[in-house]
């Protein structure tokens, strides 16, 4: 697989794909409609001008076909950490889940964004009866801070990872298990 930067070309199967009922059940309570899958799209499009990272579209390279999108972006207000923080998703079309498809595309946007954006943290979040994708997290090194309970009722679990706790996994001496936990580092929960 690979992973393309955002563009025009990308809008009409994400639009379709964020109605997919599958999908859309761990990250909204409702599937998308036209005008609001394209006011995303462009602000998807703003984003890479603004911060220089954004979403990516999936694509197989063998075949072409769109697997659903990954991203690096800002979390923003009433969702569990800090309105600046920055947190890796990704979303995979159901009938390719299990084929690690979302570990691929989360090793890659994680080693993006600590090594050419040059971030210092990032966090993950998913609901907390999307085990699989806690356990993707968990696989490419991010921590369990705690427990949220977004507005609309859904609870969610943040997941960190400093960049420290990267290099030092990346260097070899250690894997993400064994590497030092760096939370006190600063981290200061909010909702």
């Amino acid at each position: 697989m690979r992973l393309e930067p955002w563009a025009d070309a990308h809008f009409e199967c994400f639009a379709a794909f964020m109605r997919d009922l599958d999908v859309i059940r761990w990250v909204r309570r409702a599937p998308l409609d036209r005008d609001r899958a394209l006011e995303l799209h462009e602000r998807s499009l703003a984003e890479w001008d603004l911060y220089g990272f954004g979403k990516r579209a999936i694509i197989e390279r063998e075949t072409e076909r769109w697997l659903g999108f990954a991203e690096i972006s800002l979390v923003g207000p009433g969702k569990g950490s800090r309105d600046d923080d920055i947190e890796i998703g990704y979303f995979i079309e159901p009938g390719r889940w299990g084929e690690g498809i979302a570990t691929e595309a989360a090793l890659e946007l994680r080693d993006e964004a600590f090594g050419r954006c040059a971030l210092s943290e990032l966090v993950g979040r998913c609901r907390v009866e999307n085990v699989a994708s806690a356990r993707v997290l968990a696989k490419v090194g991010f921590r369990k801070l705690r427990l949220f309970e977004l507005q609309d009722g859904a609870v969610v679990e943040i997941h960190h990872l400093r960049r420290e706790q990267w290099a030092v996994a990346e260097r070899g001496s250690l894997g993400f298990e064994d590497a030092p936990l760096a939370l006190g580092g600063g981290y200061r929960e909010t909702g």
